[in-house]
């Protein structure tokens, strides 16, 4: 059945669908999930920006430990009639889909914001059309999107209330990120344990580590700012854009130039993923009041 949706595809490949689902599968991936995230933390809602970020890095934390965990082919290289697509953004295995789960993550806690029926029919939309994308692809199984789907569905679904109110209490919501830290940083010390000592062959685990760096980053970047430097978010449009423009271009440059100046090694991405999250949650912010773009809250 899966390969015979899979051959569907293939059969009905042209170049105006490539490109269709390219773009589509952009939806999924790290730069534009970036651009929504940052929009949302520096010029919407603080709350609503660090649990929407919050949510997707535990979504795509537990999709990495489940794709370590059945460390599954993915089509293009289990099928030799099957010609992959876009497949430098199919790093690691298969099962569950990454851009599928964080994507669905993210436009799922966007609804649950946003609280408007014509947003949960965009949102169910563009889910599905990235899901599908990978399918049409070849760097997904059928069976890979459908639960990246349910998974990046019940994420928020089953949290984000919960966060919500815990946001409230401060006490309470930094036990939970100093909780979060823990847990992620034990499967990190198993990974490496089972790597290092137990298994003959080693697991691909890259993906876990570059998220548990900006989980790191971002987390302490927002302990930082709400203990010393709490900024507020009004501001004139101008002035939001002006903002936005500078942190997304810096945010970009931090990933961008530390791929070049770092080696490439498994620290050196944990090492660029955390400066990009902790300059994300903190460090623009606190730069952003130097510069007179944030605001301290009164």
């Amino acid at each position: 059945m899966q390969e015979t949706i899979l051959h569907y595809f293939q059969n009905i490949a042209n170049p105006f669908l490539d490109s269709f689902f390219s773009l589509a599968t952009m939806l999924g991936e790290q730069y534009v999930i970036i651009a929504v995230i940052t929009w949302v933390y520096w010029n919407i809602s603080k709350k609503d920006g660090f649990i929407l970020t919050y949510l997707f890095l535990i979504s795509t934390l537990v999709n990495s430990l489940l794709k370590i965990a059945f460390h599954t082919q993915r089509p293009f290289q289990a099928l030799e009639e099957i010609a992959g697509k876009r497949v430098h953004t199919a790093t690691g295995y298969s099962f569950p889909s990454g851009h599928t789960q964080g994507a669905t993550t993210m436009f799922t806690t966007l609804a649950l914001m946003i609280k408007k029926l014509w947003f949960w029919l965009i949102v169910m939309v563009l889910s599905v059309l990235v899901a599908v994308s990978r399918v049409y692809l070849g760097v997904h199984w059928p069976v890979d999107v459908l639960f990246g789907l349910i998974f990046g569905l019940l994420v928020p679904l089953i949290l984000y209330s919960f966060l919500s109110r815990a946001f409230e209490d401060k006490e309470k919501f930094n036990k939970i990120l100093y909780f979060t830290l823990i847990v992620i940083y034990f499967f990190a010390a198993v990974l490496l344990i089972l790597n290092h000592f137990v298994l003959e062959n080693p697991l691909d685990y890259s993906g876990y580590f570059k998220l548990l760096g900006v989980a790191t980053g971002a987390i302490a970047g927002f302990l930082l700012e709400e203990s010393k430097y709490p900024y507020q978010i009004e501001a004139s449009f101008g002035i939001k854009f002006l903002r936005y423009l500078i942190g997304i271009s810096t945010t970009i440059g931090i990933m961008i130039g530390f791929k070049v100046l770092l080696p490439e090694a498994e620290l050196s991405d944990y090492i660029r993923y955390l400066l990009v999250g902790v300059w994300i949650s903190g460090l623009y912010p606190i730069v952003g009041l130097k510069l007179g773009i944030f605001k301290l809250t009164n």
